[in-house]
């Protein structure tokens, strides 16, 4: 399970992100007996925050919770405490790396240099560019208002990379909110960033109680925007991923929707060798690393991987521009007669929604070659498995 990234060890590829569970360096202690191979601490500015109370809200399907939101702001804690902690931490857990993630402001270096050096003097092991906040500092020109223009973005790491006295890579972590994710790395890879971290929290809405007439979350009757996280922006997380290891190709640690161990391997496939995980901590506990591990495990078990370099990297080029696409070969449905339910969820899927090439014999569907264009709708709807799309 051992990996490195930017030169720095871990023993596995499961990292908190900076989020409530590493509020505090006791969190992040407890967080390392339970096996967690390193920490992004809580952003860190100049002047703590105070957060708001009832700033969580979730959807939920049989009681599974996939999206969730949040206004939580930045660390509590002083930079002095994060810096007396992080040292601390350090002299008890050697082997974990903390990743230090500051946020300063747009016309001045010194808030960010002051920050950076005394994470680097208090023995951090990386520097984490908060560019990427979607909420609550945007309007007040930081957080994902950074990420979200090149000029300011890059401005602040050519600070941070120009300073003599700072050593430590430097890693702005990005906004998916943007554009074009690839354009803005590009710039800031020129301005000298030595990886990425994508992606943050997507700003969002939770929409209202329809029995209240509340928004959600209620803030005495009010709410603004927050940061959409949880497994349901994982493809979104996998978009940027897959851009920023083709280009501008530095080292990416990946970050949104992760849930368990298959979650992150698909990301070390098109190339992060971490994972960062918030959310899902939040939601069950740090003990969830243990089983991430296992998952992981049986993944590579399934492909015979000894290590994980085996297989970072090795669907990158898997994943390409629609343009480069070919129509050459076409898909085409099998139906298992043995696993349909005869349900009739495709037959209404493909009516509906497709080419009206799906009808009933005898209780049975049946697939027209002639009118079936291989659009897939028809086994994304099954519920059972029974059809089977395969390239001919």
């Amino acid at each position: 399970m051992n990996t490195s990234y930017l030169g720095i060890s871990f023993n596995n590829p499961f990292v908190l992100a900076s989020a409530p569970p590493t509020a505090t360096g006791d969190m992040v202690r407890r967080a390392f007996e339970e096996g967690w191979s390193g920490a992004v601490i809580k952003t860190i500015t100049r002047d703590p925050v105070k957060n708001l109370s009832n700033r969580f809200t979730s959807i939920k399907t049989n009681d599974r919770i996939w999206g969730f939101e949040n206004l939580e702001l930045l660390s509590e804690q002083t930079p002095e405490q994060w810096f007396r902690d992080i040292a601390a931490i350090k002299g008890d857990f050697p082997d974990c790396p903390i990743i230090a993630s500051i946020m300063g402001n747009t016309t001045s270096p010194d808030e960010w240099i002051y920050l950076a050096l005394g994470c680097q003097d208090a023995g951090a092991d990386l520097l984490e560019l908060n560019f990427s906040c979607p909420h609550g500092y945007p309007e007040r020109g930081r957080g994902a208002a950074i990420g979200q223009n090149p000029d300011y973005a890059a401005k602040i790491t050519g600070w941070l990379k120009n300073c003599k006295q700072i050593n430590l890579p430097v890693i702005p972590k990005l906004t998916a909110a943007v554009a074009n994710i690839r354009h803005i790395a590009e710039e800031l890879a020129m301005a000298g960033a030595d990886g990425f971290c994508a992606i943050n929290t997507i700003p969002s809405f939770f929409g209202f109680d329809l029995y209240t007439l509340n928004p959600r979350p209620d803030i005495c009757g009010m709410t603004s925007y927050g940061g959409y996280s949880g497994s349901g922006i994982k493809p979104i997380a996998l978009r940027a991923v897959s851009e920023l290891c083709q280009s501008p190709g530095l080292p990416v640690m990946a970050s949104g929707g992760i849930s368990n161990g298959f979650d992150a391997a698909e990301f070390m496939l098109l190339g992060s060798p971490l994972v960062q995980i918030g959310t899902e901590v939040m939601l069950h506990g740090f003990g969830v690393v243990r089983k991430m591990q296992r998952e992981l495990q049986e993944f590579m078990d399934w492909h015979e991987f000894k290590a994980v370099s085996d297989f970072v990297g090795l669907c990158r080029n898997k994943v390409t521009s629609f343009a480069a696409l070919s129509n050459d070969r076409q898909s085409r449905p099998i139906l298992k007669q043995e696993s349909c339910n005869g349900c009739g969820g495709c037959i209404i899927a493909c009516r509906d929604g497709g080419y009206q090439a799906i009808s009933i014999d005898n209780g049975t569907p049946v697939i027209n070659d002639k009118l079936c264009t291989g659009c897939s709708l028809c086994s994304n709807v099954c519920p059972s498995g029974a059809i089977e799309m395969i390239c001919v």
